[in-house]
């Protein structure tokens, strides 16, 4: 497990397990800039090598590009382009992709940007956990990537919320809901939020909540790569 602290802004507890894969292509980068606090999580499509590496680039391109800029839509853009590159020279079948959700994080408000179906949570000072990321957009209905986009919509999808709305932020791979079977899992977004509301209530520690959170995707029978950030906001950071 990894923690970092930026006071009077955010406490990031985070960690990437490989579970049932012979490969672990999740990443997470945490980026503390002049403008933010940049939290992404990425997942590779497939779980080998190459959406790995992939996973790795889009995860440190966007993390950087969102902490200078303060625009998570901007850190997408440019991992896109990164990605693409990466995947112009490589030899042909080694290709890859990934999912990636961006949390910006500043005084004020947080900024949210992603492709694919990699969910965050937000949870209320008084415990009502709500879905932040849209949780129509996954592989089961209407799948999209760092480098691909779905019908007319070719920008990242986006949302800003008030930083004071939250005690905390959870984002995650898709392997935290893998658990989860049908109408369930096309809506993986909203069927974690009883489970989220009892593990990740804000009375509970940062580094607890992300240890059950990860003892449940080990115990799913998901067997997915799993990667995990638990985000404690504001006062919680400083205390």
């Amino acid at each position: 497990m990894k923690t970092i602290l930026v006071p009077e802004v955010a406490q990031v507890h985070y960690e990437t397990i490989t579970n049932g894969r012979q490969v672990n292509a999740d990443y997470a980068e945490v980026c503390h800039g002049a403008c933010a606090l940049a939290v992404t999580i990425t997942d590779g499509v497939d779980d080998d090598y190459d959406a790995g590496e992939v996973a790795q680039i889009a995860a440190q391109v966007s993390a950087v590009i969102t902490a200078t800029t303060c625009d998570p839509v901007e850190g997408l853009r440019m991992a896109k382009q990164y990605v693409d590159d990466r995947n112009a020279l490589a030899p042909r079948l080694q290709e890859g992709t990934c999912t990636a959700t961006v949390a910006a994080i500043r005084s004020g408000s947080i900024s949210l940007a992603w492709r694919g179906d990699s969910p965050a949570w937000g949870v209320g000072h008084d415990g009502t956990v709500v879905g932040l990321t849209d949780p129509s957009c996954h592989p089961c209905r209407t799948p999209c990537n760092v480098s691909e986009h779905h019908g007319a919509d070719t920008e990242p999808h986006r949302r800003s919320v008030d930083v004071d709305a939250y005690a905390r932020l959870i984002i995650a791979s898709d392997g935290l809901t893998a658990h989860l079977r049908g109408a369930a899992r096309r809506d993986h977004v909203t069927a974690m939020l009883p489970f989220l509301t009892h593990q990740a209530a804000p009375r509970l520690d940062g580094p607890y909540v992300l240890a059950a959170l990860l003892e449940m995707a080990r115990d799913g029978g998901g067997r997915d790569n799993t990667t995990i950030a638990v985000i404690d906001l504001h006062d919680r950071a400083t205390s």
